[in-house]
C-alpha cells in the first residue's frame, strides 16, 4: 500500500508547474490587487514551490524526501541538545512516526508548504484558508479579538492584523502533536508562531514564519519561502487521505448499489415527479444585514436546529413539524431495497460502516445537520462552509457548469446563485459513499441535491434541501429546519486524530461476522 508520505512525494514529482510573476518583478501600488477596504487582495489559489515539506533544512535525496535547500534563515534549526537527539530519533522513525503518515492535521506552519494547493477567501473580519489536504482549513480572525484561554489545538488559533501591506498572523494555543516536516523537525506545546504574508507580485506572496518554543529551541528562528498563484486551477479538489488509505487496505469497503460508478447489474430505475409546489419568493426581512453588493450578509457562526436529524431524518423539527416536509406524510419514499438496507444499517454491528464513524467527509446535505458548528464565509464570488469537524465546502457563485460526470467527490460539486434574498445551491457529482444519518438513510451516486438558505429573521435562516435520487427513492423528497446565527467562534473538533470509538465499532462488526460463519 502506498503510504500518505509517499503519496506526497509523488505529488511533488508530478505537480503542475506553478504560475508566477517573472523573478524580481516589483509590485507597484497601482498594480497591487486590493480589496474594497484598501488591503492587499490575497484571494485566490496558492501553493508553495519548495521542498520545505520534506525538510526545512538542507537535505539530500533519499527514500521519502527530495533534495532541497534550507528555508531556515540561519540555515539550521537551533535545537536544545536533548531536542536534537529527539529530532534524530524522529528522522529514523519518520515513515511511521510522522503525523501525516496517519493522515492527521498538519498544523502551522507545515500546512502552508505542503505539496497541495490551498485557497484564500478574504473578508474584513475573517480570512479563511481551505486546503486540499484532508479538507483542512484555517480561520484567521482579523477583528482584533484575542486568543481564547485554556485551549490547545492541532491547527492552533490564528489572530491577524495588517501592518501596512503585510498581513501578520499570531498563532497560539498549539498542541505538541504536529511536526514541521517529513524529516522529524518537531515542537512542544509551547509553540508560538508569527506569520507574515507580503505580496511581492500579483502572483507571488512572500511567506515568513517565526518560530518560538522555549522548551525545544535555544532561540527563535525564521523560515522564508514563496507562495505562487495557481493560475491553472479554478477550484480545489478533495484529497481525503484517510478514506483513500482505508479503501486500499480494505477497512472501508465498496457498496455497489450506492458508490460511483454503480454496479452494471443494477436494474434501471425511474423516478416519479414530486408533488411539491415550489415555494413563493420569501418576503423581505426587516433589519437584515447586507453586503456592499446588496445581498443578504449570511456570514457568521451557525447552529442547525434540526433536532436529531443526524440520528433519524423521519422525525420532528422544532415546533413539532416533521423534518421531511415533502412527501406530506413525513416519510422517506424509499425503494424496497433501500428499506431493507436502512434496516440492516440500524443493526449494532453496522455502526462501523457509517463513514462519519471513520471521520470521513460528511457529504451533502448531512454536513448541515450533523451536530457541529458551521462558519459561513461570504465574498461576492463564493460562499464557504467551514465545519467544526474540520472539513470545508466551497460554493462558487459565478455560474460555472458542474464538473464532468466521471469526477466524483465526497461533498459533491456545488454551484450557487441568488434568487432574490435566497441562496440556492445545486449539488451534483456525489460519490455515493456517504450516509444521510446514523439511522442508515441511503443516498447514492445518482443523487442531485438542491438547497435553499432563506433569511426569515436577522439571525435565522430556513434551510431546505430537496434530494432527487432515482437509485434509492421513488420520488424527490424535501427536508427543512431553521439555522440560527450565534455569537460564538468555531472550535476545532479533530475527529480522526482523536477518534476512540472506531476500534470498539470494529470489534462489534467482527464479532457479528464471526457468528455468521
Amino acid at each position: 500500500m502506498q503510504t500518505p508520505s509517499l503519496i506526497i512525494i509523488a505529488t511533488i514529482a508530478l505537480s503542475t508547474t506553478l504560475i508566477a510573476a517573472p523573478p524580481g518583478t516589483p509590485v507597484s501600488l497601482q498594480s497591487m490587487p486590493r480589496t474594497a477596504d484598501g488591503k492587499p487582495d490575497l484571494e485566490g489559489m496558492w501553493q508553495a514551490s519548495s521542498t520545505a515539506g520534506a525538510d526545512l533544512q538542507d537535505h539530500v535525496a533519499s527514500l521519502n524526501m527530495l533534495a532541497g535547500r534550507s528555508v531556515v534563515a540561519a540555515g539550521e534549526i537551533p535545537y536544545q541538545p536533548w531536542a536534537a537527539q529527539k529530532r534524530a530519533e524522529n528522522f529514523r522513525n519518520r515513515q511511521t512516526a510522522d503525523p501525516l503518515s496517519k493522515c492527521y492535521i498538519a498544523g502551522v506552519p507545515r500546512i502552508m508548504y505542503l505539496d497541495f494547493p490551498f485557497q484564500i477567501f478574504q473578508t474584513p473580519k475573517r480570512i479563511a484558508m481551505t486546503f486540499e489536504w484532508e479538507l483542512e482549513y484555517r480561520l484567521i480572525y482579523t477583528d482584533g479579538s484575542p486568543h481564547p484561554a485554556d485551549t490547545d489545538t492541532w491547527m492552533g488559533d490564528s489572530r491577524g492584523h495588517w501592518e501596512g501591506d503585510t498581513l501578520v498572523v499570531d498563532v497560539g494555543n498549539n498542541n505538541d502533536k504536529t511536526w514541521f516536516d517529513m524529516a522529524g523537525d518537531f515542537h512542544s506545546d509551547a509553540l508560538h508562531v508569527v506569520e507574515r504574508y507580503h505580496m511581492t507580485g500579483r502572483d507571488t506572496i512572500q511567506y515568513e514564519a517565526t518560530i518560538q518554543d522555549s522548551k525545544v529551541f535555544t532561540k527563535p528562528w525564521t523560515i522564508n519561502l514563496a507562495l505562487h498563484r495557481r493560475a491553472d486551477r479554478d477550484r480545489l479538489f478533495e484529497y481525503s487521505c484517510q478514506s483513500e488509505v482505508e479503501e486500499v487496505n480494505g477497512a472501508f469497503t465498496r457498496e455497489d448499489r450506492t458508490w460511483y460508478p454503480g454496479s452494471a447489474a443494477a436494474p434501471e430505475v425511474k423516478m416519479a415527479a414530486s408533488s411539491r409546489v415550489p415555494a413563493a419568493p420569501a418576503p423581505a426581512v426587516a433589519n437584515l444585514r447586507r453586503t456592499p453588493d446588496g445581498k443578504p450578509d449570511l456570514q457568521g457562526f451557525y447552529e442547525s436546529q434540526s433536532r436529531g436529524a443526524n440520528q433519524a431524518i423521519e422525525g420532528q423539527a422544532p415546533g413539532g413539524k416533521d423534518l421531511i416536509v415533502d412527501p406530506p406524510n413525513g416519510k422517506l419514499p424509499m425503494q424496497p431495497w433501500a428499506v431493507e438496507e436502512k434496516a440492516s444499517r440500524n443493526l449494532t454491528e453496522r455502526g462501523y460502516d457509517d463513514p462519519t464513524a471513520h471521520c470521513f467527509p460528511q457529504g451533502v446535505p448531512r454536513s448541515i445537520y450533523i451536530p457541529q458548528g458551521i462558519e459561513l464565509i461570504q465574498t461576492p464570488d463564493y460562499i464557504v462552509f467551514l465545519f467544526e469537524r474540520t472539513s470545508w465546502r466551497i460554493v462558487p457563485l459565478d455560474g460555472r457548469p458542474h464538473l464532468p460526470d466521471q469526477m466524483r467527490l465526497w461533498q459533491g460539486d456545488s454551484i450557487g446563485h441568488w434568487e432574490g434574498d435566497t441562496l440556492v445551491v445545486d449539488t451534483a457529482n456525489i460519490n455515493g459513499k456517504t450516509w444521510l444519518g446514523e439511522g442508515g438513510e441511503v443516498i447514492s451516486y445518482a443523487a442531485h441535491v438542491v438547497e435553499r438558505f432563506v433569511p426569515v429573521a436577522p439571525d435565522t435562516l430556513n434551510y431546505e434541501a430537496t434530494v432527487t435520487d432515482p437509485v434509492v427513492y421513488t420520488r424527490p423528497w424535501t427536508m427543512a429546519f431553521p439555522m440560527q446565527r450565534e455569537k460564538f467562534e468555531l472550535l476545532e473538533a479533530a475527529c480522526h486524530e482523536e477518534d476512540h470509538d472506531l476500534p470498539h465499532l470494529k470489534v462489534l462488526k467482527d464479532a457479528a461476522a464471526a457468528k455468521k460463519k
